[in-house]
């Protein structure tokens, strides 16, 4: 990873200490790398991109894989800084925002998808998912945050996702704060 770009991260990590932000951890960031390294993807849908410190990550990788990410962020101080923060980290030409309720757009989607990562609003994971799933590639991956720390808001998701079998095949990581891993059969 480009040195100034590792270091940006980490004053976002720094700012992520301090308040106010639900970033994910830098593990976390990490392993979507990663994912999105093995996997190849051409398009990522990010729902909820708080200020774009995971955003950044995704977008590192997808430049990587000549992948394009699709992102959702509706709360407008939030998005100023998702803009401000991908365009110092000059990854703003494999990001596609979109400042609005995803939940209100995610049907306007004409590509299929190939990666989803879910960091919204947890009640809104499996109403999000279903929306996509007509979307989703054969090979897609879903990957939803907080599937430890907000196990109880994410019951309906999981029990879907892990219940499912004819479409999907789920498993847990205990990274971060807990990632469900989902991918079609």
């Amino acid at each position: 990873m480009d040195q100034k770009i590792d270091n940006y991260l980490k004053r976002l990590e720094q700012q992520n200490l301090k308040g106010g932000y639900w970033n994910i951890s830098r593990e976390t960031g990490q392993y979507l790398y990663q994912q999105i390294e093995k996997y190849k993807p051409q398009l990522i849908v990010e729902i909820g991109s708080s200020n774009g410190y995971s955003t950044i990550w995704l977008a590192l990788a997808a430049k990587k894989v000549g992948a394009k990410v699709l992102t959702y962020e509706f709360v407008p101080d939030k998005v100023k800084e998702l803009v401000e923060n991908l365009q110092k980290t000059k990854l703003i030409d494999v990001v596609n925002i979109i400042p609005d309720n995803a939940n209100l757009r995610l049907a306007e989607i004409e590509q299929t998808i190939d990666f989803v990562f879910l960091d919204g609003r947890k009640n809104e994971y499996l109403d999000q998912l279903k929306m996509l799933e007509p979307k989703l590639s054969k090979k897609a991956i879903i990957i939803a945050d907080n599937a430890i720390s907000h196990k109880h808001n994410l019951q309906e998701y999981l029990y879907y996702v892990n219940n499912n079998n004819k479409l999907y095949q789920s498993s847990l990581k205990d990274i971060g704060t807990g990632l469900a891993i989902t991918k079609r059969k």
